[in-house]
């Protein structure tokens, strides 16, 4: 098995946000760019993890927040365990870097995926999401947005599919460069994965910009990583982009193409 991935940023065309605030991960380098062009490259071993991290534009340092977590991140030796423990090493070395001062208060999103040949791992913390297109196109989203309208789903408090006030779609947990701020929610899941799957990672700049509707209807399967994310790269930008864009495209390959179905999986969040 081999991993190919492709990744993309864009600071967005609103010029109230001169900065890129998001942070990319791809496995190879950590990157902030007001203009990251798609680019690809193949991946080979047991394991590889990505991430996408969306700085939180009301706090600070936001820009400062997403670099440093993804940093952090990419410091993370493979060997240790993929779960709650990373994500509040993560906050923890946050917190040592940023929360004083000005920069005190600095918050971010994280979604983060380790890769295995048979299945991967996902932990995510605010509204950036990974998505799972399987080898026969079904989409499934792995990731749980923490947001107030979930927390009053989940709570019995509002219903699902009910259309209610964009405040209540605001984004109620993220990591916080706060010693104090220790409540706030980390979703894991582990998904069954075969060749031929695709994953994307992506923050709010994509899914909030593009539905998950017109996700999928851009998405080919005869595409490379790299050409689905140039298309999905074009499609925010034509439609306004708002907000900062980053995302990645992460397929699973296997010699002579072989591919297999029959996804499984747990999941927990809390």
């Amino acid at each position: 098995m081999h991993y190919t991935i492709a990744c993309t940023q864009h600071r967005g065309r609103d010029n109230r946000f001169p900065q890129q605030q998001d942070s990319l991960w791809n496995g190879e380098t950590v990157f902030q760019k007001r203009n990251l062009l798609p680019q690809q490259y193949v991946a080979h071993g047991e394991s590889l993890s990505v991430a996408v991290a969306d700085g939180v534009g009301c706090s600070p340092r936001a820009e400062l927040a997403s670099l440093c977590v993804l940093q952090a991140l990419a410091s993370e030796s493979p060997d240790k365990a993929f779960d709650r423990g990373l994500v509040w090493r993560l906050q923890e070395k946050l917190c040592k870097s940023l929360a004083r001062g000005a920069t005190r208060g600095s918050s971010t999103t994280l979604a983060a995926v380790r890769c295995y040949p048979d299945h991967c791992e996902v932990l995510n913390a605010g509204d950036s999401r990974v998505y799972r297109i399987s080898a026969a196109g079904v989409w499934q989203q792995l990731s749980h947005d923490h947001s107030l309208i979930n927390s009053l789903i989940e709570q019995g408090e509002a219903e699902e599919g009910v259309e209610y006030a964009s405040f209540y779609y605001s984004l109620d947990s993220c990591l916080v460069a706060d010693g104090e701020e220790s409540e706030f929610a980390i979703h894991r899941r582990i998904e069954r994965m075969a060749a031929g799957d695709t994953l994307l990672l992506c923050t709010d700049g994509v899914h909030d910009t593009l539905s998950e509707a017109q996700l999928q209807s851009l998405y080919s399967a005869s595409l490379s990583p790299k050409e689905q994310a140039q298309v999905w790269r074009d499609a925010v930008l034509a439609a306004g982009a708002p907000d900062n864009l980053s995302l990645i495209v992460l397929r699973y390959d296997a010699p002579g193409g072989e591919q297999s179905a029959g996804p499984q999986c747990t999941q927990c969040h809390g």
